[in-house]
Order: C-alpha cells, then structure tokens, then sequence
C-alpha cells in the first residue's frame, strides 16, 4: 500500500462504532497509529451522542451494523438526516439483502465484510480521504469561485442573453455605461443597443455559432441612451444544460472606448503620414480586421519575436510589459514557435485558433484559447502577428475537478458490486477497455470514449439487489430463477438513474440496456437495434466477450474458436452487425486486452 496515501489520514479524524469488546480494542489500536483522532463508541446510540456533541464533527464514521440499543444502520440514518454527505462504512459479517438495501436507502455506497482486512480498510480510509482532502480543497476552491465572480460583477460589465438574443440580466456596470436601468434593459432585444456602424455578422452567423456552443470573442460597438457611441471588448460564451442546448449566453465586456477612440486618432495620422495612399489604405484594412477578429494583446513579428504586449497581456503571465519585449515568443509558448506561423504563411485569411499552453514567469503553466492574426505588406508577405489571447486555465480545471468527482463516484459504486460478485475484478477493467478500443474504432471521440470506460464498470451494479443463491449458483439457472437475474438490469438502473451527474447518467443507461439484444428479443425492455444507445451496445459485446473468454461458476471458458463461431451466428440477431464485424477486425488488441489484465 501507498505509505504516502496511509500518509493523509492524519489529517483526518473518525469515529468508530462496535459493540464487540475484544474487535473494538485490537481494531481501535491499529486505527490510532494512522489517524489523527480516533473516538470510540459501543453501540449506535453513544455514538450518535459523540457525533452530534463534538465540537468538530469526525470527517469518517465507521460502524457494526447489529448492536444493542441502537443498530448501525439507524444511527447512520439520522447521522445521515442531518449531514447528508458524512461518509460512513459499514462493517457487516451480514450478507442479508435487507441490511444492504437499507444501506443503499441511506446512501452508504462504502461497506466492508467481516471478518476485517486491515489492509482492505486502510485502503478504503485512504482513498476516502483523498477525497475528503480534494473535497475540502473544492469546497475552498468554490468560495473562492464565488468572490471572484463577485469581483467579476463589481469590476466587469455583465450582461446575460436568452437563445432568441433578450437581455436576461444586465448588471449596475452595464447600465451605467448604456444609460439605461437594469429594469429598463431586460426583456429588451440586444440588437436595440447596437451602434448603427456595427456588423450584423452578431446576430447571423456568430448568433448561430453561439447557438451550436462556440465561444467568442471580438470589439462591439454599442449606443447608449442618449445616442453616444461606446465600445466594449466583449466575450460570449453560451451556457449549455445537460443536453447540450444553449440556455442562455454569458456577455463579458471591457469598456474600451478611450482605446477605440485612439486609435482612430492613430487611423488620422496614418493618413497625415509619408506612407503612399495605397499603402495607408492596406494597413489600415490590416489593423481593422484585427480588431474586428478581436483586441490585439500581444504582437510579434514574422520571426515570432515580441514587438509589444499589452499590461493585460504581460499581468497574466506575471511580467512587467517591457520584460517581454524582445523575447522569442517560443520562450514562453513553444507549442506557438512553427506550426501556426508556417500555416499563417501559407495564405488563406490569415488567421488560426489554438489552444496553448503558456508558462508563467513563477514556472507555473496556463492555457490560453489563442487567435492568431497575420498582417500582411503589400506585397502579401507575413509583416507581423497579433496574438489574441483568452484565459481558459480555471474553466479546464473545474471541469476537469467535476469530472473526477463523479469519476470517484462510480469508483465507489464499482467497490459494493466487488463485495457482492465473485466474478468481476479484473471482468470489470477488461469490459472497460474492450468498450473504449470499440468506441473508438466505431469512430467515437476520445473523450466519448473515456466517458465510456469509466462508466462501463457500472454495467452489472444492480446484481447488488440479486440473492447470493442466484448470483453465485454453481450451474445453469431454473426458468424462476434467471428472471430473477434479469431484473439486475433494472435494479442497476434505479440505482443511478436519480444521480444528475453526465457520467452516472451515462453509466445508467449502459446498466440498463447491455442485456438488449440487436433483434428486439433481450430485456428489460426489449428494444431494437439503434433504438438502444450505442453505448449500450458496445458494452454488451464487450461484456459478453471477456465472459466467453473466462471461467465462470456455472461454466469453464471457452477457446477463442468457440468464442468468433458464437460471435458470427449471433451477428445481427444478439449484437450488433457493424460492432460484431470491428471485434473481428480488432481480434489481436482484444486478446493484448485480455492477455494485460488476467484474473490472479
């Protein structure tokens, strides 16, 4: 075991509940050499006393289920009724499907069987602290979340669209800069507080971008009450649900009127320079289509040298502005040093977007969504480019925190089906991979994909709900009994169905459907070729497979011969015909699949 892990739990404390004198005190002496505080209690009812009287709650509680005066799991519950997300383990020598469904009532998804493995349960503690730990840091990360928007509100200039382009929202900034009251703006038509001299490209082909969930970024030139022009450097992004419709779009503005208004003034000289008319009339086209793709905050020229940055620019990335001038950009951004300049080079309209990672002077990186604009001489020749940069780094790592939570979350789940099944373990990893190599070869994206191996483990969670007899019978199954089994399909899904969480939903449907087969004759619901998901169908091949491939209590396993002649005749009635026929093209990464992951 990880000492490092084992490390974290002195930071936190537990409670521990047992009404068994002799495993009480030889449990409690290991338990106090690893954790921080340990407090001790012989039945459910002292130990909700010390739960609800201690100054600071334990971070754990772990508990006997059957004790006097009040059992394990009623304490639990009312632990449970008054923090809902306390984690708790049960320690059980039970099995008895009532404990456990109770249990799942609860919401305890963390059980350990007696008799105890020390090992097995400091690595549960473990694993449970490190998300305690990430826990405590996202709750921290979230307040801090919540000042800053605060902070955005307060120093930014806000405003929030429906779909149909109605201000929704508009904050005491925007309505001091339009001249308007907040009551005055909602309900009103963005395209009322346009500027005459704005494009209508906002409300065409960019309102449509919006709409299918592209970001943007560009100068927009507004009109205030009283018909003055102002100007602002605005970013839209479109806030999706969970069907990935836009509900509405987020508008970040930055008055920069002053620094419009300069540069028409650097536009007027311009025309009062020695450059020829031609001359002055390309550059100037050059330096408006900059501005129209978005503000110029960083200028190299063609070599990748920093002419110029902006204070916003160089404040970002924790330099003075004057430091970076001179520097090779691939300095602080070599993944801009070649490939976007050759590809600005090569014509077109002179413009790329990237993702980039940038680095900070501390060391620390940053991602950046870059534009990337050419300026051409006249005789279009690259002279220069503008780099146009947005800070993404924050909106990564909160979706990258939310998709490890539920990440973990299903781990936890994948742990009550180990302590159940005798027959999953590495079944599990294997099915796992199996599903993200035919996601992929089926033409999947990469992230599809993933989301499919993590939540793949999940397929068989509601054999949770299947009597040890049935689940664990060493031979074929009566008639009563197999529709006993079939009903693991539908347990598995009201088990997850109600978590409102992308992965978990996706690991519901995956539970639900892997017993559909292609023709319409599988269960629960006997559906028909792509009436079940794809995801459904690629786990029940997967599924199949590696059960075809191993032993089981009910049968040895098969050779891979027995295995493609199954596969062939159940082509287009059990599986789909297109996956059947990509298992057969992948045979070799199935068997290194197979092969990496044996059964010990």
């Amino acid at each position: 075991m990880d000492p490092k892990k084992l490390e974290r739990l002195k930071a936190l404390s537990l409670l521990y509940v047992e009404d068994d004198l002799a495993t009480r005190e030889e449990l409690a002496q290991i338990l106090e050499i690893w954790l921080g505080r340990v407090q001790i209690a012989s039945n459910g009812q002292e130990g909700l006393e010390i739960f609800t009287g201690s100054p600071q709650r334990p971070d754990i509680v772990l508990t006997d289920i059957q004790m006097p005066v009040l059992n394990g799991l009623s304490m639990s519950a009312e632990i449970r009724r008054q923090v809902p997300d306390q984690p708790i383990i049960v320690l059980s020598a039970y099995n008895d499907m009532e404990y456990l469904f109770r249990a799942i009532d609860i919401g305890i998804t963390n059980y350990i069987t007696k008799p105890v493995s020390v090992e097995r349960l400091l690595g549960k503690l473990a694993d449970l602290a490190e998300n305690l730990i990430a826990v405590r840091e996202q709750r921290r990360d979230r307040r801090l979340l919540e000042q800053y928007r605060m902070l955005v509100d307060e120093s930014a200039i806000v405003t929030k669209l429906d779909p149909r382009g109605r201000i929704i929202y508009a904050n005491d900034k925007f309505a001091e800069l339009s001249g308007y009251t907040s009551e005055e703006l909602i309900g009103r038509d963005v395209r009322e507080i346009r500027h005459p001299e704005q494009s209508q490209e906002l409300s065409g082909s960019i309102w449509n971008a919006l709409l299918r969930g592209q970001k943007w970024g560009g100068i927009i030139k507004n009109q205030s009450r009283d018909g003055r022009m102002y100007v602002v450097e605005s970013s839209l992004v479109p806030i999706v649900n969970e069907n990935d419709e836009v509900e509405e779009v987020v508008c970040l503005d930055v008055d920069i009127t002053d620094i419009f208004l300069n540069y028409e003034t650097l536009v007027e000289a311009l025309s009062r320079s020695e450059h020829s008319l031609q001359e002055q009339r390309h550059f100037l086209s050059e330096y408006k289509r900059a501005l129209e793709l978005g503000t110029c905050i960083c200028v190299t020229d063609a070599d990748g040298r920093i002419v110029s940055a902006n204070r916003q620019f160089a404040a970002v990335l924790g330099y003075p502005a004057p430091e970076l001038r001179d520097r090779q950009l691939a300095e602080i951004a070599p993944e801009c040093e070649e490939k976007c300049f050759l590809e600005l080079g090569k014509g077109g309209d002179g413009h790329c977007s990237r993702v980039v990672t940038l680095s900070h002077k501390d060391g620390t990186e940053m991602v950046f969504s870059v534009v990337f604009v050419a300026v051409h001489d006249l005789g279009g020749k690259v002279d220069s480019v503008i780099l146009v940069c947005q800070d993404i780094t924050e909106s990564l790592r909160l979706t990258r925190a939310l998709l490890e939570t539920q990440r973990e979350l299903l781990f936890v789940m994948g742990e009550v089906v180990e302590n159940r099944s005798h027959d999953t373990g590495q079944h599990v990893k294997r099915v796992a991979e199996i599903s993200r190599m035919l996601a992929l070869q089926h033409g999947l994206d990469q992230e599809h994909a993933e989301m499919i191996k993590v939540s793949a483990p999940m397929h068989d969670i509601g054999k949770v709900g299947i009597p040890d007899a049935i689940l664990h019978k060493p031979g074929k199954l009566d008639a009563d009994e197999f529709e006993v089994m079939k009903t693991h399909s539908a347990l598995g899904f009201g088990i997850l169905k109600d978590l409102d969480r992308p992965l978990v939903q996706l690991a519901a449907r995956i539970a639900h459907e892997h017993h559909e087969r292609y023709d319409g004759t599988g269960y629960p619901r006997g559906l028909q070729a792509e009436e079940i998901s794809i995801e459904g169908r690629i786990v029940a091949i997967a599924d199949v497979f590696d059960a075809l491939c191993h032993a089981r209590v009910y049968k040895a396993a098969w050779d891979d011969v027995e295995v493609r002649h199954y596969f062939e005749a159940q082509r287009g009635r059990q599986f789909d015909p297109g996956l059947v026929d990509l298992l057969f093209a992948n045979w070799d990464d199935l068997i290194a699949i197979r092969q990496r992951y044996q059964d010990s």
